[in-house]
């Protein structure tokens, strides 16, 4: 094996599939940095979806007057 690194061609072989290498971790760092942003902000996003969620039903007036208040909807 290491016969094959003293010829110019093992040489040459050898940088190649280095370089193969080194281009293949650096493909797999920058997807897996790419999917931990889209998974971060979709949490982000539902996370605050799930805050507005919160607040609204918080501001709802849930007194027995106020279920009788009307609130500007015409209902038949």
């Amino acid at each position: 094996m290491f016969s094959l690194l003293l010829t110019p061609v093992g040489r040459y072989v050898v940088f190649a599939l280095a370089a193969v290498v080194l281009v293949f971790s650096t493909y797999m760092k920058i997807r897996s940095d790419a999917i931990a942003g889209v998974e971060a902000a979709a949490t982000a996003d539902a996370l605050r979806r799930t805050e507005n969620a919160i607040t609204a039903g918080d501001a709802v007036d849930t007194s027995p007057g106020g279920l009788l208040k009307s609130d500007g909807f015409k209902r038949d």
